[in-house]
């Protein structure tokens, strides 16, 4: 068994493990322009892969404000409801990378550990939460010449009148004369199902800077995408010209509202608003590991830091061994107002695995 991912829901969690199978199904598609992926949109097929609990798991979790009684203010349960097996490829286990909910569906972006590039995305309704239900799957990887791509991130863009979604990717592929570099982004085109094309659609990628795309997000129809070692921030438009580029060291997440571009750099931890300013905030030098930056603009009062509720722009970056800081970003992009340590080492001799290397915020201010 490969280690658990846990999915957060509204009022759900979703584990993803890994557990060896037979070779892939024959249920999945390949055509012309789809010869670099492999897609599976058979429902019988898809959700063998989901398991249901008989006996549910819930777990609390508790406001770290109390009332006037002395106890939490608000409470969250989150039921484990099913596993999920993440996808397999001949033998090799899928690991989940990135998850994003958008409009009751979740997509969930995956990877493979070391050297080899292998990657995915399944796309699981979750319109009832209570009822997840697996509709759609890809794997990268061009049989013939056992090239594939890893997925970092996900964002999407929404459909508007007369089209259907697109997933946008960030990621890095091998044995691709036509790129110059590893890392990209792409743009893929679902059906009116919410599952992936099935019919022939030419490629639209863009050929980043860097080894590998680590973040991206779709905000009034601009890219903003990070690639790692070598790349920076470029913003693209959607039809994939590029708009700007900032040369920004180890790149690895970048978020973006109404008021604030941020970017997250590593070795160590910045923060960049570019062709503004640049913070050094410390963290995040393991050169290998995940970082992440979200924004919120809060004007009810709900993010809570020392104890007193706040409204502003906040930025909460992921910060590996440095764990979890919030900054205001109209006082201070470098003096944080609010920290939570990574977690307690339990293992010294494995200090590295208790960090804090994602981060997202709910609606009602919740932070996980």
């Amino acid at each position: 068994m490969k280690n658990f991912l846990c999915i957060l829901f509204t009022a759900l969690l979703v584990t993803l493990s890994g557990c060896e199978k037979n070779d892939t199904a024959g249920t999945y598609f390949q055509s012309g322009f789809n010869e670099d992926k492999l897609i599976n949109n058979d429902l019988s097929s898809l959700n063998k892969r989901i398991d249901f609990k008989d006996n549910p798991f819930m777990y609390t979790f508790y406001d770290p404000v109390l009332d006037s009684k002395g106890t939490p203010a608000s409470s969250i349960e989150i039921e484990v409801i099913a596993d999920m097996e993440s996808p397999v490829y001949k033998n090799e286990i899928l690991q989940a990378s990135h998850i994003r909910i958008v409009d009751g569906f979740a997509y969930i972006g995956y990877n493979t550990k070391g050297e080899r590039y292998l990657g995915g995305i399944d796309i699981v309704d979750v319109n009832p939460a209570t009822d997840p239900r697996l509709i759609s799957n890809v794997i990268f990887i061009n049989p013939e010449t056992n090239c594939g791509k890893d997925v970092s991130s996900i964002d999407i863009e929404p459909r508007i009148p007369g089209f259907n979604n697109f997933v946008w990717i960030a990621g890095a592929e091998e044995g691709n004369p036509l790129l110059t570099s590893p890392a990209i982004a792409e743009r893929f085109t679902l059906n009116a199902e919410n599952q992936f094309q099935l019919t022939n659609v030419p490629r639209e990628v863009y050929d980043l800077k860097g080894y590998v795309g680590t973040d991206i997000r779709f905000y009034n129809n601009r890219i903003y995408v990070t690639s790692g070692t070598g790349g920076g921030l470029t913003v693209l438009n959607n039809q994939m010209r590029e708009l700007n580029f900032y040369d920004i060291e180890n790149a690895r997440s970048v978020d973006v509202n109404k008021n604030y571009t941020v970017a997250l750099g590593g070795n160590p931890g910045h923060l960049y608003n570019p062709g503004v300013w640049d913070s050094k905030i410390g963290g995040a030098t393991d050169p290998e590991a995940k970082s992440m930056v979200r924004l919120c603009y809060e004007t009810h009062g709900t993010i809570v830091t020392k104890g007193a509720k706040c409204t502003g722009n906040f930025a909460l970056a992921a910060l590996g061994e440095d764990g979890l800081k919030c900054f205001n970003l109209d006082v201070s992009s470098s003096v944080p107002v609010s920290t939570l340590p990574r977690p307690a080492i339990q293992d010294e001799t494995k200090e590295w695995n208790y960090v804090t290397n994602g981060v997202s915020i709910a609606n009602g201010g919740w932070v996980y």
